[in-house]
């Protein structure tokens, strides 16, 4: 269940991918303008998240997991009939930030009910359905617009999260012990210089944000990558793209799995030098032998299969870095790989400029940042 309402987040986002061209002869713009109801949605979620945090150490788990969905459903009824660009791109802003408690709140349920161990575990599996959602966001997003515009994908969206709402109003209990709930509003400022003096919560947020960054820059420009190197459309791409995708979904499991028995830190050292390996042995591959389809496909599965790897146990340990404000490092850890990350997709699409060469360096950069983040938390925990 939590997994679900983690996964609308990024479904919410990659749904709207397909309808950009439609949306543009719609509201009788371009498509540089169209491509602001991404960009909103991203800013919805940076901004909302920090702030759910608090809310949710403040209120409640349960309370502020309701709220959000109701909001998000709501906004996604508004942006389904919203008579203008600027009134569509509002009311994405604002379902980004309703939707944005699903990340938040999950986490924090999560800390509040499994130790150390078991919270890398549990979100193991939650990162498997929340990176798998994405995938299936931009097929189901085209056969809805084919069949009945940008309004009926947007409908379904809002759709989906009343359902998640029923879901949770009879399923989710609260969580957060009454010892822990903030007391007032300086609590968030208070909490907020603990978290970003804490060099385990800042190493952990920077590893899941290198790591999402690793394959975000890559996702910037790979239609492009495909047409051009590989003399792929953008089908072929799209099903490729989403058999990586199972590799990302695979490696969270097994990192879950390999957890359990391990321990985290054991399973994020194998993965983070193999995230590393990847991305090195990528850039050498296209300098040495140029742009290869097989040598592409064999690191970039290797490099996803890491990052999913990877990936709960960075969330695991942002959270457990200050467990009493689990809901605060939540948000704030989850704002920060956002950022993180979404600025590798924007260097990706400034930097590209028909030479894979420059991505493969950018994606290299980002693992060898997330093995330096990694690093800085061993050598300060040493």
């Amino acid at each position: 269940m939590l997994g679900i309402a983690s996964g609308l987040s990024p479904f919410g986002l990659t749904i709207a991918v397909p309808l950009l061209a439609m949306m543009a002869t719609r509201f009788n713009t371009d498509m540089g303008v169209t491509q602001f109801t991404l960009s909103a949605y991203l800013l919805g979620l940076a901004v909302a998240q920090p702030f759910n945090g608090f809310l949710c150490d403040r209120f409640g788990r349960r309370r502020v997991m309701l709220t959000g969905f109701a909001v998000f459903s709501l906004a996604s009824i508004a942006v389904a009939f919203a008579g203008s660009m600027e009134f569509l791109i509002l009311f994405r802003f604002l379902q980004a930030a309703g939707v944005s408690v699903g990340t938040v709140v999950s986490r924090a349920v999560v800390r509040d009910t499994r130790d150390a161990r078991g919270s890398a575990e549990a979100l193991s599996y939650i990162a498997a359905i929340t990176g798998f959602a994405p995938i299936i966001a931009p097929v189901l997003g085209g056969w809805l617009a084919s069949e009945g515009g940008h309004t009926a994908v947007f409908l379904s969206t809002a759709m989906f999260g009343t359902v998640i709402w029923i879901l949770m109003y009879f399923r989710l209990d609260e969580t957060l012990d009454p010892r822990f709930t903030s007391a007032n509003w300086s609590d968030w400022v208070r909490n907020y210089k603990t978290l970003l003096g804490s060099r385990d919560f800042l190493a952990y947020s920077l590893i899941f944000g290198f790591v999402q960054g690793s394959f975000f820059a890559f996702l910037a420009v790979g239609a492009a990558v495909f047409a051009s190197d590989f003399g792929i459309d953008e089908r072929g791409f799209g099903i490729i793209w989403g058999l990586l995708a199972i590799t990302y979904v695979a490696g969270a499991v097994s990192g879950g799995r390999l957890t359990g028995k391990l321990g985290s830190t054991k399973v994020i050292n194998i993965a983070v030098v193999l995230n590393l390996i990847s991305g090195w042995a990528m850039t050498l591959m296209v300098m040495w032998f140029g742009v290869n389809l097989a040598g592409f496909l064999a690191s970039m599965a290797f490099l996803m299969a890491a990052a999913g790897t990877i990936s709960p146990g960075a969330l695991a340990g942002a959270v457990n870095a200050h467990p009493k404000m689990a809901g605060t490092a939540g948000g704030l850890s989850s704002a920060i790989g956002i950022v993180v990350g979404g600025l590798f997709t924007v260097l990706a699409g400034f930097m590209y400029h028909g030479d894979f060469l420059s991505a493969s360096w950018l994606i290299t950069a980002a693992t060898t940042l997330t093995a330096g983040s990694w690093l800085l938390r061993r050598f300060h925990s040493s």
